[in-house]
């Protein structure tokens, strides 16, 4: 059971404002301030804004002002997770021992996924050694750049002593993540766990290498990319996110009264592509099948598709193409959306971010719509693709989150 939440991301600092900007149409998309990107053809990125992320003085609040970006906003999302919850591990201990039901352990545990990490970090400090001397490198250079620290500053912020597990599975790692926590919920190692992905690296090292792939998008207009879906969509935008959850085992949540907002019910992942860098049709619909088998559904089941959708001409039609070969024996097909045209692209933050957007999608009844798609790929033109905010019945969601060298995952999320 899902029963916190929390966000950060360039529409705003909380779930509510996600939720809010997509539907009314707002973009995150502006240009970048990170770095001077004249040298670059991409000028764009989906930034956070960082006054926003500030925290209420605790253990290492020394550290945490020196951490890279991924690791403040995997603990920001995480302090409004645990926040809305109403769970609180301070002191080792999440319940009264006598509420608790019998057999079940009392410490949570920490599942994170991570991508690039602390790739800003690694990049400013070989730049100031190189400029500067060795002797100006910073002591906490280190700390800051290995992905582990973000899960690791959740745990040690919040007093969680169970087990701690980062996945770097490129873009299906926040995906797995939340995965893996709900494995070990129903395996019973734990009762609850924090679980999500943080991503933020907006640096000239990330520009040159997607540049040098030709996967960003050269448009010079924000209002024009990234566009999911559509048939003249170029290429992906940069974005900064983290959104994290705190997950529960059924019998736990009701025991202590918890607000429930949705049921993590099936999970898939897999491994297979043609191409290192490319998503492959066959092996992504494998991925979809099985978290559907996972869940004991149909896929006519399904009624929302929270989609990969980066923009990229060749990911959004390998997307499509196994959507197609999934439901292509269904009674009815669901309504497929991709935020990234609202966010920007958040490598291991893209499966959580849609899990937090399906979680309102079940909660309001709503589909969010696909942002600045305007005409279809004619390929696919049989797919309900979400243009604008749709009111309709949602109660199962599939998300999609899916990595260079053949890493996929897939989520289904369903109301509880």
């Amino acid at each position: 059971m899902v029963t916190g939440m929390g966000v950060v991301c360039p529409l705003g600092s909380t779930v509510d404002e996600l939720w809010e900007g997509l539907l009314t149409g707002r973009s995150g998309i502006t240009p970048l301030t990170r770095f001077d990107p004249g040298r670059f053809h991409c000028r764009y990125a989906g930034q956070i804004d960082d006054a926003r992320v500030t925290f209420a003085p605790g253990p290492f609040q020394f550290e945490i002002k020196r951490m890279s970006a991924f690791v403040r906003y995997a603990l920001f999302a995480a302090d409004q997770a645990l926040g809305s919850s109403g769970l609180s591990a301070a002191g080792h201990h999440d319940l009264n021992p006598r509420q608790t039901p019998p057999g079940y352990p009392l410490r949570g545990a920490v599942f994170l996924g991570v991508a690039m990490g602390g790739l800003p970090s690694i990049e400013a400090g070989v730049l100031r050694q190189e400029q500067r001397g060795v002797r100006k490198t910073s002591p906490f250079l280190i700390p800051s750049l290995i992905p582990n620290m973000a899960a690791s500053t959740i745990a040690l912020r919040h007093g969680i002593e169970g087990e701690q597990t980062t996945i770097a599975g490129a873009c299906a790692s926040g995906c797995q993540a939340l995965g893996q926590a709900v494995r070990a919920i129903q395996s019973g190692s734990c009762a609850w766990a924090v679980a999500g992905g943080a991503e933020a690296v907006t640096t000239p090292i990330t520009y040159s290498g997607f540049e040098a792939m030709r996967v960003l998008s050269r448009c010079e207009d924000p209002a024009l990319t990234p566009r999911p879906f559509d048939r003249e969509r170029d290429g992906l935008i940069v974005g900064e996110a983290a959104a994290v959850f705190v997950l529960e085992d059924r019998a736990h949540a009701e025991a202590r009264g918890a607000v429930i907002h949705g049921e993590l019910s099936g999970y898939a992942t897999n491994s297979g592509c043609d191409n290192l860098a490319a998503i492959s049709p066959r092996y992504a619909a494998r991925c979809m099948t099985s978290a559907l088998a996972d869940a004991g559904l149909e896929p006519e089941a399904i009624d929302c598709v929270f989609a990969q959708g980066s923009g990229m001409v060749q990911g959004d039609a390998a997307e499509l193409e196994a959507l197609q070969a999934v439901t292509a024996t269904a009674r009815r097909r669901p309504i497929v959306t991709s935020v990234k045209g609202h966010t920007g692209y958040a490598f291991a933050a893209n499966g959580p971010m849609n899990l937090a957007c399906a979680l309102m999608a079940l909660r309001h009844q709503t589909v969010p719509p696909t942002s600045k798609l305007e005409k279809t790929d004619p390929s696919f033109t049989d797919i309900d693709i979400a243009r604008e905010a749709q009111a309709a019945e949602v109660r199962r969601c599939l998300i999609n989150a899916f990595g260079f060298g053949g890493i996929n995952a897939s989520l289904i999320v369903s109301r509880a």
